[in-house]
Parts: C-alpha cells; sequence; structure tokens
C-alpha cells in the first residue's frame, strides 16, 4: 500500500511558520552547552560540552555569534586554550539554528583537508543537532555534501586554503572564518592579499557580516592576527589572586621557579607578590573576567588574547618545562613564544662578522668527523664555471661542523665537471672509531641550467648512498625546509627522457636559522669547554675568504602600505656560495630527521657514538672534553683560551684549495 502524500496546502503553511520565524536569540555558548558533543577523538573530554571548563572562551563565542553586534571578531592564542573549539561551535550552532552562509578559509588547501578530517567532519558527526541537519557526504546529487562543502538547509560551509585564488572568487557569504590566519600568505598566485580576498566575499552582507579570525601569532612585523587584535578593543582576561583578590592578567614573567626544578613552578601575584600553585588555577578561571583596552569596540571588532598559563589542559610546570627545554635553542624558542606565550616571534636576523667566526675556529683535522656529529649532508652550488660543494655533519640539536668542500673547475653544461662529482659524492669520511660512512644525501640547486641538474639527479635516482636531490630555492617566507616535491621532465637534445623529483626549498627561513647557528658560534665554548647547542664549528684551515662568502647576505627591512614591515635576504657581497651551501646542506638535515622519534635518536646515537677510550688517538686528543660528555663523565674546566691572531687578508675560500678537490 502506498501511503497517502501530505497535504501541499499544509506543507506550505509549514515553510512559511518557518521562513517568518525569527532566529534564536541565544548565544554560542549557550548553543554548546545544549547541543556540542565531544567524541573522544575531540579531546580529553569527551561526552557534553561544558563552558564553564573553558570559562574564558565564553566571552569569545558569545562575541563570535550572528545575534552579537559585533561584525568582526580577533582571537590571538597560543596552543591549548580551545580555540578551533570556539569556531567550531559557531560552526555548529549556524548549521542546527541560524543557518546562512559560510567560507572557512585555512592557509592551505592541504590544511583544509586536514582539519575537514580532523577536526569538522568528527564535529559533525558527534553532536546530534548538527548531524542531523548536514545533507550526507555519500549523497550522489549537487545537493549532498563534500570533503570542501557542507551543506545543510538554509547554507552551507565552504573550505579552502589562503594559498588558492579560485576558491576565494566568485562566492557571496555572510561568514567568513579566517583560521590560523598567521601562516596565510601575503600574496595568492598573484592576485594580491588572501585576506583582502576573502573578506570580500561579505560585501553583500554588509552590515550584517561576521569575520572571525583565530591564530596563533606569527613573526613580529609580519603578524596579521597581532595586527588584528591591536585593532579591535584588546580584551585581557583577569582572574583574581586567591590570597589578596588583585585582579589581574596571567603574564609569564610572573612564573617562577627554581633552575632546573619546572615541577616547583609557582605564579606570582603582581599584588601581593604571594606564589601560587596551580591547583588554584581552576577556581581562579571559573571567576575570572574579560578587561579590554578599548571596550568601545566591543559592539564593532571584539578582540581577545590568550596564552597557555590560562589552559585547563596544561599546568604550570608544564609551561615552566618547556621554557627550559627551548630557552638555548632558537628553533624551540621561536614555538614557546607563539605557541605557549601566545605572542609574535621577533628573530634575529643579524649575522656576526666574518672575523669573529674566523677566531672561532676549532683545531680539528677536515674531512674527518668530529665525536658527536650522526650524520652527514651536503650540498652543491652551480656556477657559470664550477660547482662548489660542502659537506657538513650534524647531531641531535642541529650542531654542525663543516667537514669537506671544494671547487670543481669546470663548464657545468659540459660533461667533466658532472664525471667529477661524481668522485666527490662517492666519498666517505673516518669518524673517532675508525669506521667510514657517507652523507645520506646530497641536494644540488637547479637554479643554473636546471636541465642538467635534473639530468643528473636522474642519473643517480637508483643509487643508495647518497641520495641525490635536485632542489629549488624559493625566496620566500613560511616554506617549509623542504616541501613535496614535483616531478619535472628531463630533456636530452630537446627529447624527453624520463622525470625527476624537484624539491621546493623554502631558503629565508632556513637563512635565518643559519644566521641563529653563527650567532651561537660568536657566543663560543662556556668556561667548561661546551659550545651552545645548535653552534656551528668550523676547522682551523678554513681562511678567511669562506668566512666571508659564509656571512654574504644580510635580512633588510621593507614596509608596505598596509601596514606590515616586511624582510627580504640580500646579497652584501657578491660572492655568497659558501652561504648558499650551507643552507642547503640545513634544508636536507632537517628533511632527514623531521619525523624522528626520541627512540630513533637513541638508536642512531648508539650506532655512531662509540667509547671514549676506543676512539682513535688523534681525535681523542681534541676532542676528549666531548667525548666524556657523551659517556655521561664530568668535564673539568677547560684553560682560558688565549687572543687569536689578527686574520691574515682573504684569498681564496679555504688555504690550500687545489689540494682538497
Amino acid at each position: 500500500m502506498f501511503q497517502a502524500l501530505p497535504d501541499p496546502a499544509i506543507i506550505l503553511r509549514r515553510a512559511w511558520s518557518r521562513g517568518l520565524a525569527s532566529p534564536p536569540e541565544r548565544l554560542v555558548s549557550a548553543w554548546a552547552d545544549s547541543n556540542r558533543v565531544l567524541g573522544p577523538e575531540e579531546g580529553p573530554f569527551p561526552g557534553r560540552w561544558r563552558t564553564d571548563r573553558v570559562p574564558y572562551l565564553r566571552d569569545v563565542m558569545d562575541a563570535l555569534s550572528l545575534a552579537h553586534p559585533a561584525r568582526r571578531v580577533t582571537l590571538m592564542a597560543s596552543a591549548q586554550v580551545g580555540k578551533t573549539m570556539a569556531l567550531l561551535n559557531l560552526a555548529g550552532q549556524i548549521i542546527s539554528e541560524t543557518p546562512t552562509t559560510v567560507l572557512w578559509v585555512l592557509p592551505s588547501l592541504d590544511e583544509a583537508q586536514k582539519f575537514n578530517r580532523d577536526k569538522l567532519e568528527p564535529m559533525l558527526a558527534n553532536s546530534p543537532a548538527v548531524a542531523a541537519k548536514v545533507k550526507a557526504l555519500v549523497s550522489r546529487d549537487e545537493t549532498g555534501s563534500t570533503t570542501k562543502r557542507k551543506n545543510f538547509p538554509g547554507g552551507n560551509i565552504d573550505l579552502t586554503g589562503a594559498n588558492s585564488s579560485k576558491g576565494l572568487q566568485m562566492v557571496t557569504k555572510r561568514v567568513i572564518l579566517l583560521d590560523e590566519i598567521s601562516e596565510f600568505p601575503m600574496d595568492v598566485d598573484g592576485r594580491g592579499d588572501p585576506v583582502a580576498m576573502a573578506e570580500a566575499r561579505a560585501i553583500a552582507w554588509t552590515g550584517r557580516e561576521k569575520i572571525a579570525a583565530a591564530s596563533t601569532p606569527g613573526i613580529k612585523g609580519q603578524c596579521r592576527i597581532s595586527a588584528r587584535y591591536e585593532d579591535g578593543s584588546a580584551g585581557r582576561f583577569h582572574v583574581a589572586c586567591p590570597d589578596c583578590a588583585a585582579k589581574q592578567p596571567l603574564v609569564f614573567e610572573n612564573l617562577r621557579w627554581p633552575k632546573g626544578e619546572p615541577s616547583a613552578a609557582l605564579y606570582h601575584c603582581t599584588a601581593c607578590g604571594s606564589g601560587i600553585e596551580h591547583r588554584h588555577k581552576a577556581a581562579m578561571l571559573a571567576a575570572g573576567e574579560w578587561v579590554h583596552e578599548r571596550p568601545e569596540l566591543l559592539v564593532h571588532h571584539a578582540s581577545f588574547a590568550l596564552n597557555a598559563l590560562y589552559s585547563p589542559f596544561v599546568s604550570w610546570a608544564w609551561v615552566a618545562e618547556q621554557r627550559e627545554r627551548s630557552q638555548d635553542d632558537p628553533l624551540l624558542d621561536k614555538v614557546f613564544t607563539q605557541q605557549v606565550l601566545g605572542l609574535p616571534y621577533e628573530p634575529r636576523y643579524d649575522l656576526p662578522s666574518h672575523e669573529l667566526l674566523w677566531r672561532r675556529r676549532e683545531p680539528y683535522p677536515p674531512r674527518r668527523i668530529p665525536p658527536g656529529v650522526l650524520f652527514l649532508t651536503g650540498a652543491v652550488d652551480v656556477q657559470g664555471d664550477r660547482l662548489e660543494w660542502g659537506v657538513y655533519g650534524w647531531d641531535r640539536n642541529l650542531s654542525s661542523w663543516w667537514i669537506d668542500g671544494g671547487i670543481l673547475e669546470g663548464d657545468p653544461a659540459l660533461d667533466p665537471v658532472w664525471l667529477a662529482l661524481d668522485e666527490v659524492i662517492g666519498k666517505r669520511y673516518r669518524d673517532a672509531w675508525g669506521r667510514e660512512w657517507a652523507p645520506i644525501s646530497y641536494g644540488i640547486d637547479s637554479g643554473y641550467l636546471p636541465q642538467r641538474v635534473y639530468s643528473y639527479a636522474r642519473r643517480h635516482a637508483a643509487g643508495r648512498d647518497p641520495r641525490i636531490l635536485a632542489l629549488d630555492g624559493r625566496a620566500k617566507w613560511g616554506e617549509p625546509p623542504l616541501g613535496m616535491p614535483k616531478p619535472q621532465d628531463v630533456d636530452y637534445n630537446g627529447k624527453k627522457i624520463g622525470s625527476v623529483l624537484l624539491w621546493p626549498v623554502g631558503t629565508w627561513d632556513l637563512k635565518t636559522e643559519v644566521a641563529a647557528a653563527l650567532r651561537l658560534t660568536e657566543m663560543g665554548p662556556d668556561a667548561t669547554g661546551a659550545w651552545p647547542k645548535g653552534a656551528a664549528h668550523f676547522p682551523q684551515a678554513l681562511d678567511l675568504g669562506f668566512f666571508e662568502q659564509i656571512t654574504a647576505e644580510a635580512c633588510v627591512e621593507i614596509g608596505n602600505r598596509a601596514g606590515f614591515t616586511r624582510r627580504e635576504w640580500r646579497k652584501v657581497r657578491p660572492r655568497n656560495e659558501q652561504w648558499d651551501i650551507a643552507i642547503y646542506a640545513r634544508a636536507l638535515a632537517r628533511h632527514e630527521t623531521a619525523n624522528l622519534t626520541d627512540a630513533h635518536w637513541e638508536r642512531l646515537i648508539a650506532e655512531r657514538v662509540g667509547k671514549p677510550e676506543d676512539a682513535q688517538a688523534d681525535m681523542i686528543a681534541l676532542w676528549q672534553p666531548d667525548l666524556k660528555t657523551l659517556a655521561g663523565a664530568e668535564v673539568p674546566p677547560e684553560p682560558k683560551p688565549q687572543p687569536a691572531p689578527p686574520p691574515p687578508k682573504s684569498g681564496g675560500w679555504f688555504e690550500k684549495r687545489e689540494s682538497w678537490i
């Protein structure tokens, strides 16, 4: 029996009533407390969402609400405080009871896909009020949802990346969500600022639009989220001291502990000075309140800032531990500043003088692997009449040691110089225990004569030791040390003979890292003879010309009309080959170690480092302190080094270079 169809008039009246109904007046926090359900994959507290677990997010979520008058909302925050949850709760309410159109922008298309899989899809599936509204992903008609679009009655959510101009055009949206905006490129596909392009999608909704940005901070002077925060109401969450009741924001400078004992960390009140234990934090947060520098802007642009000291998910001891781990490591210091303190990072770009670095040379022999080195990488720079190459050794902290290098004279357009390079990459180097090993990879810059580089990399593609990678330097910020490779055709006399992978290198960030390593070299060893972790080491055989090349660039600051300062690396000397080689060798070191776990490192150390007493005599004499350190023994203070003589006039880039080729 067929069921009778409902009266069309009834359907029409119901639809008409829904259309006339005013949207709910409740705010996002109230919706989330009633409807948001967290799955076990969404965090440490599965089950019903409770705003009182993260009370500082209540005002943030309420400002995000479509019923709130603020047309712009900005949240500058560290990791571990729930900033993404605030945006997800807004999306959940939009889907379930205030439907409209949403454009959600992530830094890249890849990030958008990961966000959909790891964040958005679980929220859609785990909250029944939301799941009931979203069209099925498996639907075959155009009204169904996809990984890039979520359709629901009365609206949709489009996911895209800030690196795709196509995803930022040809759509009209009321709500624009800019997620991790600090990582957005400044220009996309040559079409301009992706933020301006995204915000233009809401022009038709002027006066009723909602544009929200949430992000950890980026680089100071270039940081989109900190600039937006300062343009808004600039709110800080104030909590009361349990001893004197003085209200104050939580700032890292007031977290104190005995050196080496982060578990003893206490937060000290700015008013009475008493040390507050972490166990009081929950009560302090529950009674906290937002205080805004410019409260009159709350109805226009509400902006908020949070750091990990507020997080209910980590302890103050954890924050102290992160500080102790990061303070001697420029890379970890950047992570700590942005991800824990929730502040933009201000890197140093200055380089030591080449003469000072020359004075920091050490008495280890070239072409030998000093104790402590765990692996080698090499790099080749292609010039019009030669190939220049270098090999660096690395430890777990990415401290580096210059091992070998040279110049191969000859026209790179012809075969002989590339045949000579075969001998170079076939070299093996002896360590302090008499074992010989080769670099695990070589990178060749393909900026000049790319087809020659592609052909060489292709010819060695089947080789095992070392790997040969064709590299493409990218002069921009925010690129990974070694990005995703793309196949490139290899041509011979105009005919395709195969393909090779071309690896993009984020050179500008790497140059900042190398500059930081050279500043650690500038510091020199301490009273015990120990060098700073991450320093670059060079043998006495290198002459002044080498150090002129490895300090041949400077990072200059340039302003733009948008109010941001921009920095660019530029040559300050005509010869910079050794600088480039150091950059590319470091890119490979970062790539080769990106996925190593503690267990991997321990195995590598066990494989590479022998017992001090087994080291060869010529190396044990030079490296006794380091060997004892590796063995866990006490290191006696070293005598204070005598001042070095003045540097000679620079000649070639290292002494007697012809004998090293």
